[in-house]
């Protein structure tokens, strides 16, 4: 009989999605523990950090120089998909070293990955990356430019992963918006709100509309969280857009989902919510020509990440309460999206989409 915790979903036919998301804590490392590992397998001396994260547990490694990110995995993480952002993050250094971001730093013995036995038996895998400067967007704020160069930033970190291939890219993640339709059972178990009925009427219109269409568009690895946490602004010019930072919801799908994903984050405090989407698709249309056939989803798409923002980051609140400050980090302006952008006319708004075309 399985069961996620805080939740209500049970039984033995309960979906497998949820379990890495729902049902694992971060391993439980020191930063004595942390600084003794850095100097055995990486020869590295300096302090430990600890770091806010959501599944895996983070150290800012402070040296005499720019200095690391120590990262060790959820443990209920396959290994298979901790090795996709590694090997993803190898990839993009070789095809697009002017993408500004982390770079995997090899162990002594050569290995980019070391397993890990923690206290309570469990086993992580601990990585080495470089650290990359910069202020988080979500510090700063976006500027007049900020939309077109996520936009633009989005393309060409897409172009570049356009030919990467691994055996996990397929994975099951209940980040990929594809799969919004299987959050169901986390909205039944919200409480009887208008906010969940209406969220009920965007499942429904998602499992019509878009489910039907995705399997004819065009696929590949993306990025796939590109919120104003991960991305980099230079802090002596922070309308410039510099580099993106975590690669833990990489996966195979539409790659419109990532132009979504992106576009999600660009709602929250725009006076028209639509025209810094606008912005940011021109811009990423400009390095990858968008097709009609992916422009028509998109408004539903952006409504999907922002209904799965929402219930993911309510839920894990909710089962991890010592946490809920960073997990709902971002709930207020996807709520704010789903109350402005969701409520305008669907069919307008994929017509300025669309408009991008001409």
């Amino acid at each position: 009989m399985s069961h996620i915790p805080g939740s209500e979903i049970s039984g033995p036919d309960a979906d497998p999605i949820f379990r890495v998301l729902l049902d694992s804590t971060p391993p439980a490392v020191t930063g004595d523990e942390a600084q003794a590992l850095l100097a055995l397998h990486w020869g590295v001396e300096g302090a430990a950090e600890s770091l806010p994260c959501e599944r895996d547990t983070t150290f800012r490694i402070r040296t005499d120089g720019p200095g690391y990110t120590l990262k060790f995995a959820n443990p209920a993480e396959p290994a298979a998909d901790t090795n996709l952002q590694t090997e993803a993050l190898l990839w993009l250094e070789r095809q697009a070293p002017d993408l500004r971001v982390p770079h995997v730093v090899a162990a002594r013995d050569g290995r980019h990955e070391v397993p890990v036995t923690l206290p309570d038996g469990r086993t992580t895998v601990a990585r080495l990356l470089s650290w990359v400067e910069g202020t988080p967007l979500a510090h700063v704020g976006a500027g007049p430019q900020t939309a077109a160069q996520i936009g633009d930033l989005a393309a060409r970190l897409g172009l570049a992963l356009r030919d990467f291939r691994h055996e996990a890219a397929a994975h099951e993640i209940l980040w990929d918006i594809r799969h919004a339709a299987r959050l169901l059972p986390l909205v039944e178990a919200l409480p009887d709100t208008p906010l969940r009925a209406r969220l009920h009427a965007e499942l429904d219109r998602f499992e019509t509309r878009v489910l039907p269409c995705l399997r004819g568009l065009r696929w590949q690895v993306v990025h796939n969280d590109m919120n104003h946490h991960n991305l980099l602004v230079d802090p002596a010019d922070p309308g410039r857009v510099t580099g993106v930072l975590d690669f833990g919801d990489m996966v195979k799908t539409p790659l419109i989902v990532d132009v979504a994903v992106a576009a999600s984050y660009l709602i929250h405090g725009a006076p028209d919510p639509v025209a810094p989407i606008l912005r940011m698709v021109g811009a990423y249309h400009r390095v990858v020509p968008l097709r009609r056939s992916e422009l028509v989803l998109l408004r539903d798409l952006i409504v999907a990440r922002l209904m799965t923002s929402v219930v993911i980051s309510r839920t894990r609140a909710r089962l991890y309460p010592q946490n809920a400050a960073y997990i709902l980090r971002n709930h207020d302006a996807a709520l704010d999206g789903l109350a402005r952008f969701a409520a305008l006319p669907p069919g307008a708004v994929t017509e300025a989409f669309v408009h991008v075309l001409r």
